[in-house]
């Protein structure tokens, strides 16, 4: 590697291990909540582990899949209700990938280079609203997909390696549902690669989505309740059409290295490799999977960690021969190359520094987040916090509604509903006080509701200048 190209990665890199260092600190460190739907996905963790239902009709459970919930009461049953702890199980399915992904696309490949995978891998972190560290279940998805590709390509014509594919598969559809968008890269592969085109291979690779789908219906079958929270309910939500063509165009232009990887891969003299073709393959599928779900209503940049992986993935296989290039053009012509591709990666990762900046100041309460626990847990009769359900957990071990997953569950025309749901209503009556938030993220309807509903602001010294506020029921003694 040339002198001025090797030192220009080195920097971008270390750029990137710095700063997943930094958000690691952060988002690892706050025993708050990060956003409103954390406090939602442990409390049904904590109801499994209480044995309570956790697909029913009395409360609305988050819209991931049901393996998330599995895999945080394991976590909690070692250590409580831990938020911290929950970041932490999640993020080790993150390293683990990028570590299994760097392995696989660095094989013969010296050492430095594997590090440097991995660095790129995990620096999607800051492209992804930093779900790294956090208790959303993608990364943990897209390690039991990749695996589970993993093993499919490498099957041959073993039954117990496919049977293992098919079941990981699963496993990451019922972590995240938009993760059975891996089981279409094998017939995705078929299409574009094998030749002859026979109808045998297009079969076989159909398989896992064949198993996807007949999960789905055994689960509609035998839990309607379940299949209603991870496949109808997230399905009922708006896409927006008019915004693919932005949506890909921003996917694309503000990752330049993957058109640096896509020119070099294309002007290469020599015929594509076996697992250049998987890629592309997934690219295909990923992007479009991506694409699509980030057109849904109130979706994030997190939808977009898919097509991320597998942009990366081709940048990591074909950096080596980009920086080969690089030693083969004279002194100046290279530095400045070195130079152009090193800005490109920094401004593929770091483009959207800004809005990390603002998320790494998120969070949803403040530093009260005890003193109201306290304050709710010397009152008498019930306490709910449908905001923050864990407030009313801890101070009164009260298994209350999340408002955020009952506004999910009960959209309207694939958009939050304008009016507080009956089934929040419902809540609310039989509670004495209401521990509300200012969040980040607006419940007007709620927010409207409480008067209306004759609740009344509770005066409590302890809590002033809180996002906290404390609400009593008019007409108590």
């Amino acid at each position: 590697m040339a002198s001025p190209a090797k030192l220009s990665l080195v920097v971008v890199v270390v750029l990137i291990a710095l700063a997943t260092v930094c958000v690691a600190a952060v988002q690892l460190s706050a025993r708050i909540p990060l956003s409103p739907w954390e406090s939602s996905i442990a409390m049904e963790a904590v109801r499994l582990n209480a044995g309570l239902p956790i697909y029913e009709s009395a409360h609305a459970t988050h819209l991931y899949g049901p393996l998330l919930t599995v895999i945080l009461a394991g976590a909690f049953q070692a250590t409580g209700l831990n938020l911290i702890a929950a970041r932490v199980v999640m993020s080790m399915f993150a390293i683990a990938l990028a570590i299994f992904l760097s392995a696989i696309l660095c094989h013969g490949k010296s050492r430095t280079w594997a590090v440097v995978a991995v660095l790129l891998f995990l620096g999607i972190n800051l492209r992804t609203n930093l779900i790294v560290f956090s208790t959303q279940p993608d990364w943990a998805a897209s390690f039991l997909a990749v695996i589970g590709l993993c093993v499919w390509i490498t099957r041959k014509d073993s039954l117990l390696f496919g049977f293992v594919s098919v079941a990981l598969f699963v496993c990451a559809t019922l972590c995240k549902q938009t993760s059975a968008a891996f089981t279409l890269i094998p017939p995705a592969y078929v299409l574009l690669w094998k030749r002859p085109l026979r109808l045998r291979d297009l079969a076989a690779g159909l398989i896992p989505t064949v198993s996807i789908l007949l999960t789905l219906a055994a689960i509609y079958w035998l839990w309607p309740r379940m299949f209603a929270a991870i496949v109808t309910i997230p399905a009922s939500i708006k896409v927006y059409p008019e915004r693919l063509l932005r949506v890909t165009l921003y996917l694309v232009v503000t990752f330049p290295i993957f058109l640096i990887a896509l020119w070099s891969l294309f002007r290469a003299r020599r015929r594509i490799t076996e697992t250049e073709r998987w890629i592309l393959a997934a690219l295909i599928v990923l992007v479009a999977v991506s694409v699509w779900t980030m057109c849904k209503s109130g979706s994030g940049y997190n939808s977009l960690l898919f097509a991320y992986l597998a942009m990366t993935a081709l940048c990591v296989a074909r950096f080596e021969a980009v920086f080969d290039w690089l030693c083969s053009l004279s002194r100046r012509r290279g530095f400045a190359a070195a130079v152009a591709i090193a800005l490109a990666t920094f401004a593929s990762f770091f483009i959207q520094v800004d809005h990390v900046f603002t998320l790494l100041s998120l969070r949803h309460g403040d530093d009260k987040y005890d003193v109201a626990v306290t304050q709710a847990g010397n009152l008498p009769g019930t306490v709910c916090s449908p905001q923050d359900p864990t407030i009313a957990y801890r101070a009164k071990n009260y298994f209350g509604r999340s408002l955020f997953a009952e506004l999910d569950t009960h959209a309207v025309n694939g958009n939050w509903p304008s009016v507080l749901p009956d089934s929040m209503k419902q809540e609310l009556a039989h509670c004495k006080y209401v521990v509300a938030i200012k969040s980040y993220v607006p419940a007007p309807m709620f927010d409207s509701y409480l008067p209306t509903a004759h609740f009344e602001p509770l005066p409590v010294p302890e809590l002033e200048g809180s996002v906290y506020t404390i609400w009593k029921r008019t007409g108590m003694e």
